[in-house]
């Protein structure tokens, strides 16, 4: 997974690489769109783990 972000993070500070060209093997996605859905997703996911932490008690206020 850290791999995985590394890349991505390689991807979107390459100054070679345009963020709004469509992926060569997608069905239209560019870069740009996938950087977004990834920070969306880990957003959600890091959401999930402070309401579970906050459920458990283990939440410094």
């Amino acid at each position: 997974m850290e791999r995985d972000l590394r890349e991505m993070q390689r991807l979107v500070r390459d100054p070679k690489i345009d963020l709004f060209a469509k992926i060569p093997h997608g069905t239209g996605q560019t870069v740009l769109r996938e950087a977004l859905v990834l920070a969306d997703h880990n957003a959600y996911h890091v959401g999930q783990l402070v309401l579970l932490r906050r459920l458990l008690g283990a939440w410094k206020a």
